[in-house]
């Protein structure tokens, strides 16, 4: 009986996502309770304005996705990112609106000989938040009832990485992760009526596990002895999969009786993710980007969500970015200028229907001092549609980055480069 309640409960809660009435304080998004919840992807403000994660992108930055990236920084760099966003989420006939900030990452970049492009890197990093709840009032047969699903959480990770270049051509990089942190969730119905059984499924995700991630970054007109293809770079990143630990329990209770059920535990298998991109320079001042992610999700099996389709998802993006003048004459010429775009297919399928992301970005690197600077973006996005009953997130996003440069390691010669 337990498991029939159960399924019972989560079929109708992802059914009626369409059509949820959040309360006053609710949060997130109905589309977050799937898999880990929202993914986030930030490498550095740097990428992020440019809407990719910057696979291929050498630069004076340090970059948590690539290790490989990190082999052009020219000096120490101490890094703090934060994130203030505006969200909405709609159906076709209701909308609910929030907004909420949060720190999304701290990193620092150590160049130990620039000649051969070995860095090392420290960081911590948000790798998903989930913060959502839905209330949902339905009906079986003649009885009403009332549908309560919230999940709260995320998890996060501390890294370790290096990068070194060999025979000034290939540049490899390696980073070893520790992730750790936990997912929450309560999904509840409530008939306010002693005849039936009122259910509450909780669930519990913890993470508190290691994977790693290498990459590769090519310099082809090196490769190719070309002049034509001197600021041209072909990147390649992998991220191994990684297990969460997962138990999942029910409480049904009337009037008379609380009977608490183990329903289930075990791993949940995150799985390896690949990244492909390509990075030039035209005229020594327009940096174009873009790369390509991809995850399989095929295997990822979950029971608390049996009627939703877990695939393959892919992230596309594009940027620009405007180098400063080298005779800047004012202030705004010193500036670097950067926009971009993304297109994202999600993982999960509802209703037997693809939701997909989009998203423009922009933003601008402001110095500060020679080897300090701010880094300033702005993102708007929308996820899903409100076509088909399904649910559309409208997302504005503003963020921000503070580096603090320093010298370190470096000898005399180099400092003068």
């Amino acid at each position: 009986m337990t498991k029939l309640l159960k399924i019972f409960v989560i079929l109708n809660l992802l059914v009626s996502v369409s059509s949820f009435a959040q309360e006053e304080d609710a949060g997130g998004s109905p589309y977050s309770i799937f898999g880990i919840g929202d993914v986030i992807s930030f490498s550095s403000n740097r990428t992020h304005s440019m809407g990719i994660l910057g696979t291929s992108l050498f630069g004076n930055y340090v970059n948590s996705y690539n290790p490989a990236a990190l082999a052009k920084l020219r000096f120490t760099d101490i890094t703090f990112s934060m994130n203030y966003g505006f969200f909405s989420t709609e159906n076709s006939s209701s909308i609910s609106k929030l907004s909420d900030g949060n720190v999304m990452g701290f990193n620092i970049g150590i160049p130990i000989s620039q000649g051969s492009g070995w860095v090392m890197s420290l960081g911590f990093n948000p790798v998903t938040i989930v913060n959502t709840k839905v209330k949902i009032n339905g009906k079986a047969g003649e009885q009403n009832y009332v549908q309560s699903y919230a999940s709260k959480g995320g998890l996060s990770r501390l890294n370790f990485g290096m990068s070194y270049t060999f025979l000034q051509k290939l540049t490899f990089g390696l980073e070893y992760n520790y992730g750790f942190g936990e997912i929450k969730s309560q999904n509840f119905i409530n008939f306010n009526n002693a005849n039936f059984v009122t259910t509450n499924i909780k669930k519990e995700l913890d993470f508190n596990k290691s994977y790693v991630k290498g990459g590769v970054i090519v310099e082809m007109g090196k490769i190719f002895r070309s002049i034509t293809l001197r600021d041209f770079t072909i990147g390649f990143a992998f991220q191994s999969a990684f297990g969460l630990n997962t138990s999942e329990q029910g409480i049904y209770g009337s009037s008379l009786t609380v009977d608490t059920v183990n329903i289930n535990s075990g791993t949940l298998e995150i799985p390896s993710q690949m990244s492909f991109g390509l990075t030039n320079v035209f005229n020594g001042k327009y940096v174009v980007s873009g790369d390509f992610t991809m995850q399989d999700w095929g295997n990822f099996s979950d029971i608390t969500t049996p009627n939703v389709k877990l695939g393959t998802s892919y992230v596309a993006g594009l940027g620009v970015e405007i180098l400063p003048s080298r005779d800047a004459y004012s202030f705004f010429q010193t500036m670097t200028y950067r926009i971009g775009g993304f297109y994202e297919k999600n993982f999960y399928q509802v209703a037997g229907q693809d939701i997909n992301t989009w998203g423009i970005r922009t933003g601008v690197n402001i110095p500060m001092s020679e080897y300090s600077s701010l880094d300033l973006g702005v993102n708007y996005s929308q996820r899903g549609t409100t076509n088909n009953g399904l649910v559309k997130d409208q997302f504005l996003n503003f963020t921000a980055t503070i580096n603090f440069g320093e010298l370190w390691f470096i000898r005399a010669r180099e400092e003068d480069q």
